[in-house]
């Protein structure tokens, strides 16, 4: 069965980011301000050893929307974003169901693309910072879950 990896929306921005001039622009974006290039290597690193990198279309907007450089580092990154996207052997977008993922208690909770990767949880390996996020996703998969400053614990302690 391949490994199946779906990556947060601030960790894939930050892989994306990171990934152009060497990591120099991941503290030049504000929601970026608590990673560095390490964290980029680290989320690198993990998505390396997964078969599939998946994406919703919720998170990709998200994405989108966050970009929040200037001049030739945001064409630059816009241009990364498209050619990963573009790429179908590199990213697996899912189908979505907006009436689905609105279902439920955790909806108004979590919001619309939180309450998807719980939908999510036990057909994929999540990775997130959000420590929120992260408490209902272990009550849902224990198994599927990569909370980020675990992973990053684990790694600097090899």
């Amino acid at each position: 069965m391949p490994k199946n990896l779906i990556v947060d929306t601030n960790l894939l921005l930050l892989w994306i980011i990171g990934s152009i001039d060497n990591g120099a622009h991941i503290r030049s974006s504000n929601r970026l301000k608590k990673f560095n290039y390490k964290d980029f290597q680290i989320v690198n690193t993990i998505i390396g050893t997964y078969d599939t990198l998946s994406i919703t279309p919720y998170i990709a907007t998200e994405i989108s929307n966050l970009i929040d450089l200037n001049g030739y580092v945001k064409e630059q990154v816009f241009v990364r974003f498209q050619i990963l996207l573009k790429d179908i052997t590199a990213v697996k977008v899912i189908d979505t169901d907006i009436r689905a993922d609105i279902s439920g208690e955790n909806f108004l909770n979590f919001g619309l693309t939180d309450n998807s990767l719980i939908t999510l949880i036990n057909d994929y390996f999540i990775l997130t910072d959000d420590d929120k996020l992260c408490f209902i996703l272990y009550s849902v998969n224990f198994d599927n879950v990569l909370q980020y400053k675990l992973v990053k614990n684990l790694s600097s302690n090899m």
